[in-house]
């Protein structure tokens, strides 16, 4: 338990100073994906890159300063409670299931740690489907289209940053 208390909170923390009005270094596009440089009082805790998705869903990577990652997905027709949390497996295409732990952060947000794997990144980079199957609730599934250029975007923002 542990082991995941550390990443989801540091990622839960970096995500609501975002919702809270987090400083905004530097804001760009590339491709659907918008890349974000975020800072707290002045010192940088993350980037971002966010693509939206029809009928008001939207994905957020999310690397921090301290090379730990996840994703949230909104979709404004789900309803969890809020802090709940629970199990959760996740593939992409027809690579292997992973196991993790997912957070609501609202009635519409799931936050997902992803597994510090470089084998997962290059799964992602190269990927056409990210596969989630939640304890407790339907699968779900996100695109993959040029999500690639916004993972090497996430990793070179940090590097300009950090």
């Amino acid at each position: 338990m542990r082991k995941f208390v550390a990443p989801v909170a540091g990622l839960a923390a970096c995500l609501a100073a975002g919702a809270a009005g987090a400083e905004v270094i530097q804001s760009y596009n590339t491709g659907a994906w918008v890349i974000e440089a975020n800072a707290e009082q002045g010192a940088f805790q993350n980037c971002t890159a966010t693509g939206h998705y029809g009928g008001g869903a939207s994905v957020l990577f999310m690397l921090t300063r301290d090379i730990v990652w996840g994703l949230a997905i909104n979709n404004p027709n789900w309803n969890w409670r809020t802090g709940s949390e629970g199990p959760v497996s996740y593939w992409v295409d027809s690579y292997g299931r992973r196991s993790g732990r997912a957070r609501a952060l609202s009635a519409t947000r799931l936050l997902i740690p992803l597994a510090d794997s470089q084998q997962l990144f290059h799964e992602i980079r190269l990927g056409n489907n990210m596969y989630f199957e939640p304890q407790g609730a339907a699968g779900f599934s996100i695109t993959l289209i040029g999500t690639s250029v916004a993972l090497n975007e996430l990793m070179s923002c940090v590097r300009r940053y950090r």
